[in-house]
Protein backbone atom coordinates (compact mmCIF):
# COMPACT_ATOMS: atom_id res chain seq x y z
CA UNK A 1 0.00 0.00 0.00
CA UNK A 2 0.98 3.65 -0.88
CA UNK A 3 1.46 4.77 2.59
CA UNK A 4 0.94 8.79 3.96
CA UNK A 5 4.51 9.81 3.23
CA UNK A 6 4.58 8.83 -0.05
CA UNK A 7 1.43 10.02 -1.27
CA UNK A 8 2.57 13.58 0.17
CA UNK A 9 6.05 13.34 -1.29
CA UNK A 10 4.41 12.09 -5.01
CA UNK A 11 1.89 14.88 -4.10
CA UNK A 12 4.36 17.60 -4.13
CA UNK A 13 6.16 16.32 -7.23
CA UNK A 14 2.90 16.59 -9.24
CA UNK A 15 1.59 20.00 -8.23
CA UNK A 16 5.62 21.35 -8.56
CA UNK A 17 4.91 20.12 -12.11
CA UNK A 18 1.92 22.53 -12.45
CA UNK A 19 2.08 26.25 -13.32
CA UNK A 20 2.51 28.05 -9.67
CA UNK A 21 -0.49 30.79 -9.61
CA UNK A 22 0.70 33.84 -7.37
CA UNK A 23 1.31 37.60 -8.96
CA UNK A 24 4.63 37.51 -11.13
CA UNK A 25 6.42 40.49 -12.71
CA UNK A 26 5.75 40.77 -16.29
CA UNK A 27 9.02 39.66 -18.20
CA UNK A 28 8.74 41.25 -21.75
CA UNK A 29 11.17 39.23 -23.93
CA UNK A 30 11.28 37.28 -27.23
CA UNK A 31 13.23 34.02 -27.24
CA UNK A 32 16.65 33.96 -29.76
CA UNK A 33 17.59 30.97 -32.32
CA UNK A 34 19.66 28.62 -30.14
CA UNK A 35 23.52 29.59 -30.14
CA UNK A 36 25.23 27.45 -32.39
CA UNK A 37 27.00 24.89 -29.93
CA UNK A 38 25.60 23.63 -26.49
CA UNK A 39 21.34 23.40 -25.96
CA UNK A 40 21.05 22.31 -22.69
CA UNK A 41 22.22 23.14 -19.46
CA UNK A 42 22.35 20.94 -16.20
CA UNK A 43 22.50 23.25 -12.87
CA UNK A 44 24.29 21.62 -9.75
CA UNK A 45 23.61 23.50 -6.57
CA UNK A 46 26.04 22.80 -3.65
CA UNK A 47 23.61 23.14 -0.63
CA UNK A 48 25.45 24.34 2.48
CA UNK A 49 27.82 27.06 1.75
CA UNK A 50 30.52 24.65 0.19
CA UNK A 51 34.24 25.99 0.94
CA UNK A 52 35.67 27.63 -2.43
CA UNK A 53 39.28 27.47 -0.87
CA UNK A 54 38.96 23.78 -0.47
CA UNK A 55 37.55 23.28 -3.65
CA UNK A 56 40.11 25.42 -5.42
CA UNK A 57 43.38 26.78 -3.25
CA UNK A 58 46.12 29.14 -4.04
CA UNK A 59 48.91 27.45 -2.59
CA UNK A 60 51.40 29.81 -3.79
CA UNK A 61 49.59 32.35 -1.86
CA UNK A 62 52.17 33.83 0.86
CA UNK A 63 49.30 33.79 3.66
CA UNK A 64 47.73 30.12 2.60
CA UNK A 65 49.76 27.71 4.93
CA UNK A 66 48.95 29.92 7.61
CA UNK A 67 45.26 30.29 7.51
CA UNK A 68 44.71 27.20 6.83
CA UNK A 69 47.56 25.37 9.54
CA UNK A 70 45.51 21.86 9.07
CA UNK A 71 43.58 22.07 5.85
CA UNK A 72 46.29 23.58 3.64
CA UNK A 73 46.98 21.10 0.80
CA UNK A 74 50.17 20.80 -0.68
CA UNK A 75 51.42 19.82 -4.16
CA UNK A 76 51.66 16.16 -4.37
CA UNK A 77 50.03 15.62 -0.90
CA UNK A 78 46.63 16.15 -1.51
CA UNK A 79 46.30 19.10 -3.90
CA UNK A 80 46.34 18.76 -8.25
CA UNK A 81 48.24 21.93 -9.66
CA UNK A 82 46.37 23.87 -11.97
CA UNK A 83 48.32 27.12 -12.85
CA UNK A 84 50.99 28.87 -11.35
CA UNK A 85 48.78 29.82 -7.95
CA UNK A 86 45.89 27.84 -8.05
CA UNK A 87 45.46 24.04 -7.64
CA UNK A 88 42.57 21.56 -7.01
CA UNK A 89 41.90 19.28 -4.61
CA UNK A 90 42.67 15.82 -5.09
CA UNK A 91 39.60 14.63 -4.70
CA UNK A 92 38.76 16.14 -8.10
CA UNK A 93 40.84 14.30 -10.17
CA UNK A 94 37.91 12.85 -12.15
CA UNK A 95 37.52 16.12 -13.47
CA UNK A 96 41.43 16.40 -14.63
CA UNK A 97 40.87 15.46 -18.09
CA UNK A 98 38.27 17.68 -18.77
CA UNK A 99 40.68 20.59 -17.57
CA UNK A 100 43.15 19.66 -19.50
CA UNK A 101 40.75 19.39 -22.49
CA UNK A 102 39.84 22.85 -21.81
CA UNK A 103 36.31 22.07 -21.23
CA UNK A 104 36.72 22.74 -17.17
CA UNK A 105 36.55 26.43 -16.04
CA UNK A 106 36.47 27.26 -12.41
CA UNK A 107 35.32 30.76 -10.88
CA UNK A 108 36.92 31.76 -7.92
CA UNK A 109 35.91 34.95 -5.66
CA UNK A 110 32.36 34.11 -7.11
CA UNK A 111 29.09 34.82 -5.50
CA UNK A 112 26.65 37.06 -4.24
CA UNK A 113 26.95 40.91 -3.46
CA UNK A 114 24.62 40.46 -0.06
CA UNK A 115 26.25 40.44 3.01
CA UNK A 116 23.76 37.82 4.28
CA UNK A 117 25.62 34.37 5.95
CA UNK A 118 22.24 32.96 6.03
CA UNK A 119 21.91 29.85 4.27
CA UNK A 120 18.18 30.24 3.47
CA UNK A 121 18.06 33.97 2.72
CA UNK A 122 21.49 33.10 0.39
CA UNK A 123 19.76 30.40 -1.38
CA UNK A 124 16.62 32.12 -2.21
CA UNK A 125 18.49 35.09 -3.24
CA UNK A 126 20.89 33.42 -5.63
CA UNK A 127 17.91 30.86 -7.17
CA UNK A 128 15.68 33.78 -7.20
CA UNK A 129 18.86 36.01 -8.63
CA UNK A 130 17.45 38.62 -7.13
CA UNK A 131 19.81 39.46 -4.14
CA UNK A 132 17.47 41.09 -0.90
CA UNK A 133 14.57 41.27 -2.98
CA UNK A 134 11.56 39.60 -1.83
CA UNK A 135 9.43 40.85 -4.28
CA UNK A 136 10.71 38.22 -7.12
CA UNK A 137 8.98 34.98 -6.69
CA UNK A 138 9.88 33.13 -9.71
CA UNK A 139 12.97 31.48 -10.66
CA UNK A 140 16.01 32.34 -12.79
CA UNK A 141 15.57 29.44 -14.93
CA UNK A 142 11.49 29.32 -15.04
CA UNK A 143 11.88 33.12 -16.14
CA UNK A 144 14.33 31.79 -18.82
CA UNK A 145 11.83 29.07 -19.60
CA UNK A 146 9.09 30.97 -19.55
CA UNK A 147 9.88 34.36 -21.77
CA UNK A 148 11.39 31.37 -24.21
CA UNK A 149 8.27 29.06 -24.45
CA UNK A 150 7.48 27.95 -27.24
CA UNK A 151 3.67 26.30 -28.50
CA UNK A 152 5.21 22.89 -29.08
CA UNK A 153 7.44 22.43 -26.37
CA UNK A 154 8.10 19.11 -24.74
CA UNK A 155 6.71 18.10 -21.56
CA UNK A 156 10.76 17.21 -20.99
CA UNK A 157 12.07 20.36 -21.62
CA UNK A 158 12.83 21.00 -18.34
CA UNK A 159 13.18 18.57 -14.89
CA UNK A 160 14.00 18.70 -11.46
CA UNK A 161 15.88 15.83 -10.61
CA UNK A 162 14.27 15.09 -6.37
CA UNK A 163 10.96 15.43 -5.15
CA UNK A 164 10.50 19.29 -4.63
CA UNK A 165 11.46 21.43 -7.08
CA UNK A 166 14.33 23.89 -6.39
CA UNK A 167 13.15 27.33 -5.97
CA UNK A 168 15.18 28.39 -9.71
CA UNK A 169 12.53 26.01 -11.34
CA UNK A 170 9.69 27.10 -9.92
CA UNK A 171 7.45 29.72 -11.56
CA UNK A 172 4.82 29.82 -14.21
CA UNK A 173 6.90 27.35 -16.58
CA UNK A 174 5.19 24.35 -15.77
CA UNK A 175 8.49 21.79 -14.94
CA UNK A 176 8.82 18.21 -14.26
CA UNK A 177 9.66 16.88 -10.42
CA UNK A 178 11.22 13.69 -10.54
CA UNK A 179 10.86 11.93 -6.90
CA UNK A 180 14.08 10.17 -5.80
CA UNK A 181 12.42 6.73 -5.43
CA UNK A 182 11.21 6.68 -9.06
CA UNK A 183 12.88 3.33 -9.70
CA UNK A 184 11.78 0.32 -12.17
CA UNK A 185 10.08 -1.30 -9.82
CA UNK A 186 8.71 0.72 -6.69
CA UNK A 187 8.18 3.04 -9.48
CA UNK A 188 5.59 1.26 -11.57
CA UNK A 189 3.78 0.56 -8.25
CA UNK A 190 3.44 4.34 -7.11
CA UNK A 191 2.66 5.08 -10.92
CA UNK A 192 -0.40 2.41 -10.56
CA UNK A 193 -1.42 3.80 -7.56
CA UNK A 194 -1.43 7.53 -8.34
CA UNK A 195 -3.59 6.43 -11.41
CA UNK A 196 -6.17 5.17 -9.76
CA UNK A 197 -6.22 8.84 -7.37
CA UNK A 198 -6.65 10.52 -10.34
CA UNK A 199 -9.35 8.76 -11.51
CA UNK A 200 -12.77 9.97 -12.41
CA UNK A 201 -12.75 11.48 -9.21
CA UNK A 202 -16.35 10.12 -8.21
CA UNK A 203 -15.76 8.05 -5.17
CA UNK A 204 -13.42 11.07 -3.94
CA UNK A 205 -16.29 13.72 -4.05
CA UNK A 206 -17.32 15.23 -0.99
CA UNK A 207 -20.69 14.38 -0.02
CA UNK A 208 -20.43 11.44 -2.73
CA UNK A 209 -23.04 10.45 -5.63
CA UNK A 210 -25.20 13.92 -4.96
CA UNK A 211 -22.67 16.34 -5.74
CA UNK A 212 -22.16 14.26 -8.93
CA UNK A 213 -21.53 17.37 -12.31
CA UNK A 214 -22.33 20.34 -9.56
CA UNK A 215 -18.51 20.92 -10.03
CA UNK A 216 -17.24 19.86 -13.36
CA UNK A 217 -14.06 22.46 -13.23
CA UNK A 218 -12.93 21.00 -10.01
CA UNK A 219 -10.91 18.31 -12.15
CA UNK A 220 -9.41 20.29 -14.72
CA UNK A 221 -6.39 21.59 -12.69
CA UNK A 222 -5.40 18.83 -10.20
CA UNK A 223 -6.62 16.01 -11.79
CA UNK A 224 -5.88 16.55 -15.64
CA UNK A 225 -1.91 18.33 -14.25
CA UNK A 226 -1.85 14.46 -12.03
CA UNK A 227 -2.47 12.42 -15.12
CA UNK A 228 -0.14 14.63 -17.55
CA UNK A 229 2.43 14.17 -14.50
CA UNK A 230 2.04 10.36 -14.42
CA UNK A 231 2.08 10.06 -17.97
CA UNK A 232 5.32 11.86 -18.27
CA UNK A 233 6.60 9.93 -15.38
CA UNK A 234 6.13 6.61 -17.25
CA UNK A 235 8.02 8.14 -20.13
CA UNK A 236 10.05 8.95 -18.34
CA UNK A 237 10.96 5.12 -16.36
CA UNK A 238 10.82 4.04 -20.06
CA UNK A 239 13.77 6.66 -21.23
CA UNK A 240 16.13 5.66 -17.63
CA UNK A 241 15.23 1.99 -17.60
CA UNK A 242 14.28 0.76 -20.61
CA UNK A 243 10.18 -0.19 -22.02
CA UNK A 244 8.97 -2.82 -19.65
CA UNK A 245 9.04 -6.29 -21.58
CA UNK A 246 5.91 -7.72 -22.18
CA UNK A 247 5.19 -11.27 -20.22
CA UNK A 248 6.48 -14.20 -22.26
CA UNK A 249 4.29 -17.26 -22.30
CA UNK A 250 3.98 -19.06 -19.15
CA UNK A 251 4.88 -15.62 -17.37
CA UNK A 252 1.25 -15.18 -16.75
CA UNK A 253 1.07 -18.03 -14.10
CA UNK A 254 4.35 -16.45 -11.78
CA UNK A 255 2.86 -13.82 -9.17
CA UNK A 256 3.96 -10.34 -10.25
CA UNK A 257 6.45 -10.02 -7.67
CA UNK A 258 8.23 -13.30 -9.28
CA UNK A 259 7.64 -11.41 -12.75
CA UNK A 260 9.60 -8.50 -11.65
CA UNK A 261 12.40 -10.26 -9.89
CA UNK A 262 12.70 -11.89 -13.06
CA UNK A 263 13.18 -9.36 -15.08
CA UNK A 264 14.96 -7.09 -13.36
CA UNK A 265 17.83 -10.24 -12.73
CA UNK A 266 17.95 -10.00 -16.89
CA UNK A 267 18.09 -6.28 -16.90
CA UNK A 268 20.98 -6.41 -14.64
CA UNK A 269 22.37 -9.60 -15.95
CA UNK A 270 22.29 -7.63 -19.66
CA UNK A 271 23.28 -4.19 -18.94
CA UNK A 272 26.48 -3.04 -20.19
CA UNK A 273 28.49 -1.49 -17.70
CA UNK A 274 29.85 2.15 -18.69
CA UNK A 275 33.52 2.94 -19.46
CA UNK A 276 33.51 5.32 -16.54
CA UNK A 277 30.83 4.31 -13.96
CA UNK A 278 28.88 6.58 -12.17
CA UNK A 279 28.99 6.16 -8.21
CA UNK A 280 26.41 4.66 -6.47
CA UNK A 281 24.87 7.64 -4.85
CA UNK A 282 22.06 9.38 -4.99
CA UNK A 283 23.88 11.93 -6.99
CA UNK A 284 25.42 9.54 -9.57
CA UNK A 285 21.88 7.98 -10.39
CA UNK A 286 20.70 11.63 -10.96
CA UNK A 287 23.44 12.39 -13.43
CA UNK A 288 22.86 8.98 -14.96
CA UNK A 289 18.98 10.00 -15.32
CA UNK A 290 19.69 12.99 -16.47
CA UNK A 291 22.65 11.74 -19.66
CA UNK A 292 19.65 9.26 -20.67
CA UNK A 293 17.10 11.98 -21.03
CA UNK A 294 19.39 14.03 -23.21
CA UNK A 295 20.75 11.07 -24.87
CA UNK A 296 17.23 9.97 -25.97
CA UNK A 297 16.62 13.38 -27.38
CA UNK A 298 13.28 14.19 -25.85
CA UNK A 299 13.92 18.23 -26.26
CA UNK A 300 15.91 18.31 -22.68
CA UNK A 301 16.75 21.76 -22.12
CA UNK A 302 17.05 22.55 -18.36
CA UNK A 303 17.97 19.90 -15.23
CA UNK A 304 18.16 20.94 -11.66
CA UNK A 305 20.20 18.87 -9.06
CA UNK A 306 20.34 19.15 -5.55
CA UNK A 307 23.49 17.82 -3.68
CA UNK A 308 23.20 18.40 -0.04
CA UNK A 309 25.38 18.46 3.31
CA UNK A 310 28.59 21.73 2.45
CA UNK A 311 27.79 22.99 5.95
CA UNK A 312 31.42 21.95 7.36
CA UNK A 313 31.72 24.09 10.65
CA UNK A 314 33.55 21.03 11.77
CA UNK A 315 36.28 17.81 10.74
CA UNK A 316 35.68 19.01 7.12
CA UNK A 317 38.89 16.73 6.47
CA UNK A 318 42.40 17.82 4.39
CA UNK A 319 43.26 15.33 1.75
CA UNK A 320 40.77 12.66 3.14
CA UNK A 321 37.48 13.04 4.77
CA UNK A 322 33.96 14.09 5.14
CA UNK A 323 34.40 17.02 2.29
CA UNK A 324 36.78 15.04 0.00
CA UNK A 325 34.74 12.48 -0.08
CA UNK A 326 31.76 14.41 -1.29
CA UNK A 327 34.07 16.07 -3.73
CA UNK A 328 34.99 12.40 -5.44
CA UNK A 329 31.50 11.69 -5.51
CA UNK A 330 30.85 15.20 -7.20
CA UNK A 331 33.64 14.52 -9.73
CA UNK A 332 32.94 10.67 -10.62
CA UNK A 333 29.43 11.84 -11.27
CA UNK A 334 30.06 14.59 -13.33
CA UNK A 335 32.82 12.31 -15.07
CA UNK A 336 30.97 9.91 -15.56
CA UNK A 337 27.74 12.02 -17.08
CA UNK A 338 30.67 13.42 -19.47
CA UNK A 339 31.65 10.21 -20.96
CA UNK A 340 28.20 8.72 -21.30
CA UNK A 341 27.41 11.75 -23.28
CA UNK A 342 30.02 11.64 -25.42
CA UNK A 343 29.98 14.29 -28.63
CA UNK A 344 26.60 15.76 -26.70
CA UNK A 345 28.61 16.95 -24.10
CA UNK A 346 29.80 19.75 -26.46
CA UNK A 347 26.28 21.00 -26.40
CA UNK A 348 25.57 20.58 -22.68
CA UNK A 349 26.89 23.27 -20.21
CA UNK A 350 27.25 21.89 -16.26
CA UNK A 351 26.81 25.28 -13.88
CA UNK A 352 27.92 24.27 -10.67
CA UNK A 353 27.87 26.66 -7.16
CA UNK A 354 26.76 27.01 -3.65
CA UNK A 355 25.27 30.00 -1.79
CA UNK A 356 28.32 31.49 -0.52
CA UNK A 357 31.88 30.27 0.65
CA UNK A 358 33.38 29.99 4.26
CA UNK A 359 35.34 32.13 6.25
CA UNK A 360 39.32 32.06 4.96
CA UNK A 361 40.60 30.97 8.65
CA UNK A 362 39.73 27.73 9.66
CA UNK A 363 38.02 27.67 12.84
CA UNK A 364 39.33 25.10 16.06
CA UNK A 365 37.00 22.62 15.38
CA UNK A 366 38.81 21.66 11.77
CA UNK A 367 36.31 23.33 10.18
CA UNK A 368 35.18 26.55 8.55
CA UNK A 369 32.09 29.10 8.87
CA UNK A 370 29.96 31.13 6.59
CA UNK A 371 32.01 33.37 4.56
CA UNK A 372 31.02 35.31 1.32
CA UNK A 373 33.01 34.90 -1.88
CA UNK A 374 32.94 31.48 -2.87
CA UNK A 375 33.71 29.52 -6.34
CA UNK A 376 31.79 28.60 -9.21
CA UNK A 377 32.39 25.66 -12.31
CA UNK A 378 31.68 25.46 -15.81
CA UNK A 379 31.81 22.39 -17.86
CA UNK A 380 31.05 21.50 -21.80
CA UNK A 381 30.65 22.76 -24.44
CA UNK A 382 32.67 26.01 -25.39
CA UNK A 383 33.64 26.55 -21.71
CA UNK A 384 36.88 28.50 -22.05
CA UNK A 385 38.53 25.94 -19.94
CA UNK A 386 41.95 24.71 -18.72
CA UNK A 387 42.36 28.32 -16.94
CA UNK A 388 41.03 29.95 -13.79
CA UNK A 389 38.47 32.94 -13.92
CA UNK A 390 37.79 35.59 -11.70
CA UNK A 391 39.40 38.33 -9.81
CA UNK A 392 42.08 36.86 -6.95
CA UNK A 393 44.20 39.78 -4.89
CA UNK A 394 45.65 37.17 -2.22
CA UNK A 395 44.79 36.50 1.13
CA UNK A 396 46.24 39.00 3.51
CA UNK A 397 43.92 40.73 6.09
CA UNK A 398 43.65 43.88 3.87
CA UNK A 399 42.50 42.03 0.96
CA UNK A 400 39.25 40.24 2.43
CA UNK A 401 35.65 41.03 2.49
CA UNK A 402 34.91 42.37 6.50
CA UNK A 403 38.50 41.12 7.14
CA UNK A 404 37.68 37.86 7.03
CA UNK A 405 36.27 36.45 3.70
CA UNK A 406 36.85 36.26 0.04
CA UNK A 407 35.67 39.02 -1.72
CA UNK A 408 33.03 38.87 -4.51
CA UNK A 409 34.72 39.52 -7.76
CA UNK A 410 32.81 37.91 -9.97
CA UNK A 411 28.56 38.27 -9.24
CA UNK A 412 26.66 34.96 -9.72
CA UNK A 413 24.40 36.49 -12.03
CA UNK A 414 26.88 37.30 -14.67
CA UNK A 415 27.67 33.28 -14.70
CA UNK A 416 24.25 32.87 -14.99
CA UNK A 417 24.04 35.31 -18.24
CA UNK A 418 26.94 34.03 -19.95
CA UNK A 419 25.89 30.54 -19.44
CA UNK A 420 22.20 31.19 -20.66
CA UNK A 421 23.80 32.98 -23.68
CA UNK A 422 26.05 30.14 -24.54
CA UNK A 423 23.26 27.60 -24.10
CA UNK A 424 20.46 28.91 -26.02
CA UNK A 425 21.56 32.15 -27.53
CA UNK A 426 19.57 34.09 -25.15
CA UNK A 427 19.97 37.69 -24.37
CA UNK A 428 18.42 38.69 -20.76
CA UNK A 429 16.27 41.34 -21.57
CA UNK A 430 15.77 44.34 -19.11
CA UNK A 431 15.10 43.62 -15.47
CA UNK A 432 15.43 39.89 -16.16
CA UNK A 433 17.69 40.10 -13.09
CA UNK A 434 15.83 43.19 -11.07
CA UNK A 435 18.54 46.11 -10.45
CA UNK A 436 21.57 44.81 -11.98
CA UNK A 437 22.66 44.76 -15.73
CA UNK A 438 24.85 41.69 -16.43
CA UNK A 439 28.68 42.92 -17.36
CA UNK A 440 29.71 40.11 -20.28
CA UNK A 441 32.27 37.97 -19.32
CA UNK A 442 34.69 35.94 -21.26
CA UNK A 443 33.64 32.68 -19.88
CA UNK A 444 32.36 31.15 -23.54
Amino acid sequence: MLNRRDFIKWSAAAAAAAPFATPRRLLAATAQEPAAGASAMVVIYLRGGADALHVFAPFKDADYAAVRPTLNLAEGAGLIPLDSMWGMHQALAPLKPLWDAKAFAPIICAGSPHSTRSHFDAQDWMEFAAPGDRTMRDGWLNRYLTVSAKADTSEFRALGMQDLLPRSLRGRHPVLAVPSNLDRNQGEKTLDKFEDFYGDGADLMEGGDSMQGQRDDDETGVVDSGRMTIDTLRRFTEIVYGPVAAPEAGDERLSPRERRRRRLEEERATAAKPANAYPSSQFGRRMSMIAKVLLAGEGLEVAGVDYGGWDDHTNAGSAEGRMPSRLNDLALGIAAFAAELGPVMDTTTVLVMSEFGRTVRENGNGGTDHGHGGAMMLLGGGVKGGQVHGRFDGLASKNLYQGRDLPVTTDFRDVFAAALERSFGFECPKEFFPGHKPSRLKLF
